[in-house]
């Protein structure tokens, strides 16, 4: 486990910036070292992080796989599929931060990624961009909207209609390029890549009973997502 960790900060440039900035600037603060813990907002930290753990534990019990074929099959081409997750990832930034939305959009949106073929890497821009107008709209979309409505002395309905006009210029901002840099080729879905996704996640296991069943559903031209959805007793995990 340490040597896993030691071996992914050596990857991270960046962090490791971080890491020399910050040892540089604290030459210059005038405080004790020992007192650098209490300037930490140790609440922010927490909640992000179980947020970062929440997250990541509905990715690897396969929910994220489940909800993206169901939007494959939902939405026919790329540019229907790309519009949804923008607007989806604006909507959820008005009452949950665009920083908690973007904690559920992306992690299925790379999802998508092992199941059809979309610009992925093009599709989380729009989908960064979008959480940052939708933010706009409420006194909860983000941290400064906070901190403004608090001074303002305004009702959550008046700063809202303050902000919508701001919100809604930038939304058409986003979701005009969408209808450009996305086609409108079908979403193939990859049955293959389908079925890795399911199994792909450490320490879980499917029995090879479930291969007994699944190809001969191929053969016959039914779909793997109907028949993970008609037959879900036949999916029994095995946690490692």
């Amino acid at each position: 486990m340490n040597l896993a960790f030691l071996r992914a900060l050596r990857r991270e440039r960046f962090f490791q910036l971080l890491i020399i900035v910050g040892i540089a600037l604290s030459l210059f603060v005038p405080f004790a070292p020992r007192a650098w813990p209490d300037a930490i907002d140790w609440h922010t930290i927490i909640t992000l992080s179980g947020l970062m753990l929440l997250t990541k534990g509905v990715e690897l019990s396969g929910y994220f796989d489940v909800l993206g074929r169901q939007m494959t099959r939902r939405f026919h081409t790329q540019r229907q599929l790309a519009m949804f997750l923008v607007l989806a990832a604006a909507a959820l930034s008005t009452f949950l931060t665009n920083d908690v939305a973007l904690f559920i959009v992306v992690p299925l949106t790379i999802t998508l990624k092992k199941l059809c073929a979309i610009p992925v890497n093009r599709l989380i821009i729009f989908e960064a961009l979008a959480v940052n107008a939708g933010s706009l709209l409420t006194p909860v979309g983000n941290p400064q909207n906070i901190l403004l409505w608090g001074r303002s002395g305004l009702t959550f309905a008046e700063f809202s209609g303050q902000m919508a006009p701001l919100a809604v210029m930038m939304m058409l901002d986003v979701t005009a390029p969408v209808l450009v840099l996305f086609s409108g080729q079908g979403v193939t879905v990859s049955y293959w890549n389908a079925f890795a996704a399911v199994a792909a996640p450490s320490g879980v296991e499917l029995p090879g009973i479930i291969c007994r069943f699944f190809l001969p559903r191929l053969s016959s031209g039914r779909s793997y997502g109907d028949w993970c959805w008609w037959r879900p007793g036949l999916l029994c995990w095995r946690v490692g």
